[in-house]
Formats: C-alpha cells, sequence, structure tokens
C-alpha cells in the first residue's frame, strides 16, 4: 500500500497541487522524524514547543508559532532542511500539477473549479504511480470547501469518463480522506515541500542569496526516487516548470 499526501499552493498568477507519496512501511518514519525536528528544535530554542506545527510559509517567514525565532534565520533555514532530509529519506516521489489561473478563468469562466480541475489531474498521475507499482494507494489531503464534490468526481470516474480525469482511478483506494494538517505530520511535510516549490517556480526572491537557498534546499529531495526525470514528476536537480511538473 502507498500514501499520497496532499497540499495546494497559490497566488495571483498559479494554482498548483503537490503530492508527496510514501510506502506504507515509512509512514511512520516520516511522522516520527519529523516529530524529532521539532523537538530537537523546542530543545535548543527558547519559545519553541514540540507541538508546533511544520508549515513552509510559517517556518520560512518566521510567522504563527515560529514567530518566536523571527531572529534567527539559520536556525529556521536549518529546520526546513531537516525537514527535508526527512522527506527525502522516505518519499519515493513528489508530483505536481498546476494551471495559469488567468488562462483558466478565460477559458472557463466559472463552469470549472481550479482546486478540483488540479486535483484531478494529479491524482490521474498518483494513480499511474501506484499502477507501475502494482500497489494501491490512499490519497491524504489537507482540508478544503471542495472535497466532497471531489470525492464524488471521483466515485463517478470509477463508473463512467468524466471532464478533468482520463481513464478510471483503479488503484485509489475509494474515499480520499480530508484532514486538517494539525493532525497530520505528513500533511505537513507536503506543505514544506509544496511551498518551496512555489517560491522557486515563480521566482519570486527578490535577494540573491535568498534564491541560492532555496535552491540548496530543494537539492535536499533531488534522491527521491520518483524525483529523477521522470514523466510526471518534479526533478529536484532542475529549475522548477511554472505548471505541473
Amino acid at each position: 500500500m502507498l500514501f499520497a499526501y496532499v497540499d495546494e499552493t497559490a497566488n495571483q498568477a498559479h494554482y498548483r497541487a503537490v503530492a508527496l507519496v510514501v510506502p506504507e512501511a515509512k509512514v511512520g518514519a516520516l511522522t516520527q522524524g519529523l516529530d524529532d525536528v521539532v523537538e530537537s528544535a523546542a530543545k535548543v530554542h527558547e519559545g519553541v514547543a514540540a507541538e508546533f506545527e511544520l508549515h513552509g510559509h510559517d517556518v520560512f517567514q518566521a510567522t504563527e508559532e515560529w514567530s518566536v525565532m523571527k531572529r534567527k534565520v539559520r536556525a529556521r533555514i536549518a529546520i526546513y532542511r531537516q525537514s527535508l532530509e526527512v522527506v527525502a529519506s522516505t518519499a519515493e516521489a513528489i508530483y505536481v500539477e498546476g494551471l495559469d489561473r488567468g488562462r483558466f478563468r478565460d477559458r472557463y469562466a466559472d463552469e470549472r473549479d481550479e482546486h478540483q480541475t488540479c486535483l484531478l489531474h494529479l491524482l490521474e498521475k498518483i494513480n499511474a504511480h501506484a499502477r507501475r507499482r502494482g500497489e494501491h494507494i490512499v490519497v491524504v489531503a489537507d482540508e478544503h470547501n471542495t472535497a466532497l464534490a471531489t470525492q464524488d468526481a471521483l466515485r463517478r470516474a470509477r463508473r463512467e469518463p468524466i471532464w478533468g480525469y482520463r481513464g478510471r482511478p483503479d488503484r485509489l483506494v475509494d474515499t480520499i480522506y480530508f484532514v486538517s494538517s494539525a493532525m497530520s505530520r505528513p500533511v505537513q511535510a507536503v506543505d514544506m515541500v509544496a511551498f518551496l516549490h512555489q517560491r522557486r517556480a515563480d521566482a519570486v526572491e527578490p535577494d540573491p542569496r535568498a534564491t541560492a537557498a532555496n535552491d540548496a534546499l530543494w537539492r535536499v529531495l533531488a534522491d527521491v526516487p520518483s524525483a529523477r526525470p521522470a514523466v510526471g514528476t518534479v526533478d529536484a536537480r532542475q529549475p522548477p516548470p511554472c505548471g505541473g511538473g
């Protein structure tokens, strides 16, 4: 059995859905590893607690709980790196699906939902990955207001062709579970990956030093097996595309 943890990122220009595929045997190591990262930080940095959540924006920008480390830039980068090292040691693939929001609105107006569209295309990639592996896969995604509609779409896709999904989701377990990220370290892990991917893909850093730091963090994921050049995956050794991986 495989697990795919899914999160989405968005700005004015692009919408992306990102998935982290983890074998069942390594889910516990992913969770424990991320717990250890935060617990270690709590022992060293005043104000940090072992219960702090790992979110890319919060750790990177020192917001929410992580605001107690506002002046500790290098320490926050170290926490981000350690988190990605845990991901690299447990995940077997990173998938990205993206769309240009302006073009999507021009083409579909209010007829299609960008989140559901991105997610269905992402799930198609995940399903193909599981089929190649001869496995079935459970998809766990952060809570979203289109959760029920997407679940319904996948149920229909098992019986008949639907818009936004080619073929049938024969390897996806019947139900996609949308949970609060506060309850799931693996969902937090994909949040960390998705945030970093977006910042690099959109080249938002005004400071070349920040760009170099982001590139160095992304290279931590270079040895994720399916992150090597393959259809539908992100190659961590190369600049990411603006759309899907």
